[in-house]
């Protein structure tokens, strides 16, 4: 963090740092990772989901 002089909400200053982070946007290739990966933790939740109600003969 650097030191820019952020006041807090109130108005008040701590140690000369901001209360929140800096807001970096994520970059394009970063956006596709992470999207990959919830596709891949998404697909073996809905295929294993499928599979066990299949077995509870709902279907």
């Amino acid at each position: 963090m650097n030191k820019k002089g952020y006041t807090t909400e109130s108005g008040g200053r701590q140690n000369g740092f901001a209360n929140e982070p800096e807001i970096n946007p994520i970059s394009e290739g970063e956006s596709i990772k992470s999207l990959l990966l919830f596709i891949g933790i998404l697909l073996p939740v809905l295929i294993g989901g499928y599979y066990y109600l299949k077995t509870l003969d709902i279907f």
